[in-house]
């Protein structure tokens, strides 16, 4: 496939609104996040390329990432102003899925950004992002067992404390961490890198579990439990094919471990 393909336009609701899907380039020699412009009346159009260049300087550069990343081909954070996927999905057609998972794209990231009333009167910026995880997606389009490859979840979180900068509110968090791991985990499965497989859907399982510990209800909820149960079940899976694999090393790690049990030896973050 192309790394050069078209430019998408898809109606939204009853087409009287559109959303715009352009390509975005992923970076070259690694796996990939893309950052999409959110919707919503916080950010003026011309406020909206900073605050994606601010995000992805703040991911790629400011913080620890929790997943693990292979030596020669790290996972990378890439802002795409001007595309702007509908809010349900709907966008993300099989096509489109199929050209984003070839170019080795985990995620993609959007969402709307807007304000709500916080302590004083003080207007705060809130957030609903949306996490697709693309390798699941791909699997779900050909029909492979998956869980839902759209996580949707609610910021600021409860507890958390305020702050004025969408950046932060969006940036702070340890559930990129554990999309990130929970997509790259599928995705070297689905290439069959066993080890480094295993490694990012166990640590994937332990953010999960961080992560459902939040008052969440409702779908958000029903979904990150499905997904947490994919992941182990994939974990156990990358156990058992390294096994059955003739090309898989004699003395690979994964050969002592048990697959129904596949992540109890893990280290946590």
């Amino acid at each position: 496939m192309s790394n050069h393909w078209l430019s998408w336009l898809v109606a939204v609701g009853t087409g009287a609104a559109q959303a715009a899907i352009v390509d975005c380039q992923p970076q070259a020699g690694s796996f990939t996040v893309l950052l999409s412009e959110p919707t919503g009346g916080l950010l003026k159009a011309a406020e909206l390329k900073p605050y994606l260049e601010r995000l992805q300087f703040e991911l790629d550069q400011n913080r620890n990432a929790q997943w693990i990343n292979l030596p020669d081909t790290p996972v990378r954070f890439v802002s795409c102003p001007g595309r702007a996927p509908a809010l349900d999905g709907r966008d993300h057609s099989p096509a489109l899925v199929d050209g984003l998972h070839t170019r080795r794209v985990l995620l993609e990231i959007w969402g709307q950004l807007s304000s709500e009333p916080g302590p004083g009167g003080a207007s705060l910026p809130s957030a609903q992002l949306n996490y697709l995880l693309v390798p699941l997606q791909q699997a779900a389009n050909q029909r492979e067992a998956a869980a839902g490859a759209l996580q949707r979840l609610r910021y600021p979180e409860a507890g958390t404390a305020p702050t004025q900068d969408p950046v932060q509110l969006v940036a702070r968090s340890s559930d990129i961490d554990a999309f990130v791991a929970s997509a790259f985990g599928v995705k070297l499965l689905r290439e069959r890198s066993f080890d480094p497989a295993h490694r990012n859907l166990c640590r994937a399982d332990v953010l999960l579990a961080a992560l459902a510990k939040r008052p969440l209800a409702g779908r958000a909820k029903s979904e990150l439990e499905g997904l947490r149960a994919f992941v182990l079940t994939s974990a156990g899976r990358a156990i058992s094919e390294a096994k059955a694999d003739a090309a898989y090393s004699k003395t690979g790690l994964l050969r002592l471990r048990a697959s129904a049990k596949p992540c109890d030896e893990e280290a946590k973050p």
